[in-house]
């Protein structure tokens, strides 16, 4: 009963937001077909976080760092720093290859990291915030990263979001209207 209303309401209210009922999808294919793997039947994706291409920032300071370095002061220390430049794209596009974040009408979706992969599926009844850190990089590239604290320890932080403020929006919508419906049944 609760997740009907919340479910006609959200798709209500994202009929008056620009761009209508259909959300972009703009997942890698592997957080695709993971994100299509953990739905529920009947549970609908309301919005998937974009990835910002500015998480390749520090691969290609590296890149232009050793660029320079190569020229004016030492071809061996430049050669190497190319190497690390070209381990940090790599790392990079791996990280945003396999980095998904995404809101369904029943919970919020989190998978991170290569080497230690962490999937986490947050209700929303066990959200207690959703903030967004800009570290400098981030104000002058526009990306966030977003945190989702949940009820005890669990933290998630997810990095390079390009639409940062529009998903805490969506997340922080969901999460009033969750709340209204569950104080008029209370009523």
């Amino acid at each position: 009963m609760l997740t009907e209303r919340l479910t006609s309401r959200m798709s209500s209210s994202r009929a008056s937001h620009p761009g209508g009922a259909a959300m972009p999808f703009v997942a890698s294919p592997v957080a695709r077909a993971l994100l299509h793997s953990m739905l529920m039947p009947g549970e609908k994706i309301v919005r998937v976080a974009t990835i910002s291409p500015a998480i390749y920032w520090k691969s290609i300071a590296v890149f232009i760092i050793s660029l320079l370095t190569m020229i004016f002061i030492a071809p061996q220390l430049g050669l190497f720093l190319l190497f690390v430049s070209f381990v940090l794209f790599g790392f990079a596009h791996m990280t945003k290859y396999y980095l998904m974040l995404a809101a369904t009408d029943k919970r919020v979706l989190v998978r991170f990291g290569i080497f230690n992969v962490e999937v986490i599926q947050m209700r929303y009844s066990k959200i207690e915030s959703v903030e967004l850190f800009w570290s400098l990089p981030g104000q002058i590239l526009n990306y966030s990263t977003v945190i989702i604290t949940g009820t005890g320890n669990r933290v998630a932080f997810i990095p390079f979001i390009a639409d940062g403020p529009e998903f805490r929006r969506i997340l922080s919508e969901i999460l009033i209207r969750r709340d209204d419906i569950q104080e008029y049944d209370e009523e």
